[in-house]
């Protein structure tokens, strides 16, 4: 197989795994939507996790919220950055791992970059905790990005020999 068709399978791949991340993201999303109301918090299993519907007007786990519409935007504006510089950026890796883990973080971020359009804020809705030290809610798309950041840097620390 020559380079170019190894490129063109690995873009389709790439886009169809981006497509998978958004619409897991998106159908739990609006699965929690219809059925729980802010606040609201069902065990699941009561010893670690909970679902509950957390509208996070902030960052990441809930952080620089708002206060303003201008800093709403500019949460917005450097969101599109950030996505366009990891498209740029998707574009000039060679490594199938590094392509797939930066789709999952583009994947995640475009998903709650739909939140932020649709609703004013992302949906959070999964509750890890431990007695009562509860971790910030979050969802699937951060859970994307999150996994995507972590093993793109520990691949890129352990495994990437000369670099």
């Amino acid at each position: 197989m020559n380079n170019q068709t190894r490129n063109k399978q690995l873009s389709i791949f790439c886009t169809l795994l981006f497509c998978f991340v958004l619409v897991f993201d998106q159908a739990t999303k609006w699965s929690v939507l219809a059925f729980l109301s802010s606040g609201q918090v069902i065990q699941v299993f009561p010893s670690f996790f909970n679902l509950v519907l957390v509208m996070n007007s902030g960052t990441s786990f809930g952080l620089l919220s708002p206060h303003t519409p201008l800093e709403f935007y500019l949460i917005i504006i450097l969101t599109i950055l950030c996505i366009t510089f990891l498209l740029y950026f998707l574009f000039k890796l060679k490594s199938i791992i590094e392509k797939v883990l930066c789709t999952f973080i583009i994947g995640g971020a475009v998903g709650n970059l739909i939140d932020r359009f649709c609703h004013g804020a992302v949906v959070d809705f999964i509750d890890l905790h431990y007695q009562n030290w509860h971790w910030p809610a979050f969802n699937i798309a951060d859970s994307f990005i999150s996994i995507g950041a972590i093993s793109f840097l520990i691949y890129n620390l352990f495994f990437i020999k000369g670099r």
